[in-house]
Parts: C-alpha cells; structure tokens; sequence
C-alpha cells in the first residue's frame, strides 16, 4: 500500500509542477497548490487496488485535476480565462469522457445548478477520478452505488468547510435546513464497519479523513440537540 500512495503522490505532484504555470499559480499560493494536490493524491490512492501501480498514477493525475478544479473555481470565483487553462489541461491529459464530466460540472457549479443541495458536486466527482483511472466498472460491481458514496464523500468535504463556506455564502449542504438529515446521514453511511468494507481495513489518509469528519459531524449533531 506503501508504494501506491508514493506512486499516486508523485503523480499529482509531477502533473502539479508541470501545469502550475498555466494555472498561474503565484509563488505565494504554491506550497498550498502542492499540499492541496498531494493530500488529494493520498486520499485517492484509497480507490486503486493496492498492487496496480497505473492506477495509483492516475490516482495522482486525478487529484492534480480536482485541485486545478478548485484553483479555477475556488480560488479564482469561475474566471472565464482560468476556465479556458482547465479546459487546456483537460484536453492534454484526459479522455472524452471524464473531460466531458468536469466540464459540465463546471458549468452546473458556476450557475449554481447542482442537485441535493450541491451533493451531486460529489457524485460526479467520483466518476470522474474513477474514469481517471481507469477503473469505474471495477470499483462500481465492488462498492456497489457510486451516486450514493459521492454523495457522502461530498458530505465529508462539506464538514471540513463548514464554516468556510458559511462565511463566505459558498454552497454548502450543512448551509441548510437539512444540515442534521446530512450530518446523520454521513454516521450512517460511512461508519467503521462501512468503510472497512469499502476501503479496506489498513488505516490510510483517506479513511483518517472520513473519521475526522464523523468525529465533528458528532459534535455539530451534538449543538443541534
């Protein structure tokens, strides 16, 4: 397991160093970029099989994505000229399909069109570092439904930017009048048992994460009540 969170790290961080100047990324945003691209990398380095070491690669590339995702929308509001640095990235590193799915979530993002309170965001985000990949209909006839796991992983997020999000008015599910229905929802769905049998039983960042978020979920539940 080692060697695929090396693998997949080193991936984001060559695809990072190499597009960083598209992206233009100053010199005071870069150790952010490296560390946003690399802990993405060993979150995902979680979804590849442990002994294919392609995957983990990919695992890297599509971290690197998702934070050039965030650089272009987070960090930069939806510019249209960072807009067309992602799309140029998208057409030298990634197939039609996958393309396709960050484009049009793009698009649902910046007009705030996305379902189930921006849950979808993570729904098909999933797809796309699967597609990454490489390994979609693999993952899907094991994990089962992947609309579902996006959709909690996108809660996941949403814990850890809570009160970001709720200061600066960005879409958030916990910014609703459902927070608790999610919050619970997320206990639910990612607990202990579920996750070792999603994930596997090795600790890993990924699994860390989720427990983080579980542990603060319990404690916004905790001030509702």
């Amino acid at each position: 397991m080692i060697f695929s969170h090396s693998c997949a790290a080193l991936g984001a961080f060559t695809r990072s160093v190499q597009y960083a100047a598209v992206l233009g990324i100053s010199r005071r945003e870069h150790v952010r970029y490296l560390k946003k691209s690399i802990r993405l990398a060993l979150c995902y380095a979680r979804f590849a099989d442990p002994w294919n070491l392609r995957e983990a690669w990919m695992a890297g590339e599509a971290a690197f994505l998702s934070c050039a995702y965030d650089v272009v929308t987070d960090w930069r509001s939806f510019d249209k000229k960072d807009r067309s640095a992602f799309e140029r990235i998208l057409n030298e590193l990634s197939k039609p399909d996958p393309k396709k799915l960050a484009l049009d979530l793009y698009e649902k993002d910046a007009n705030r069109h996305l379902a189930a309170d921006g849950l979808e965001r993570g729904a098909i985000a999933l797809r796309f570092i699967l597609k990454t990949m490489e390994c979609e209909n693999e993952r899907e006839a094991s994990w089962g439904d992947l609309e579902n796991l996006g959709e909690l992983l996108q809660i996941v997020d949403d814990v850890y930017d809570y009160e970001d999000d709720a200061a600066a008015g960005a879409q958030n599910c916990l910014v609703t009048t459902r927070r608790d229905v999610y919050l619970r929802r997320l206990l639910d769905g990612l607990n202990r048992a579920n996750c070792r049998q999603l994930f596997g039983r090795a600790p890993s960042v990924l699994t860390f994460a989720i427990a983080q978020a579980r542990k603060k979920g319990t404690a916004l539940l905790t001030t509702s009540e």
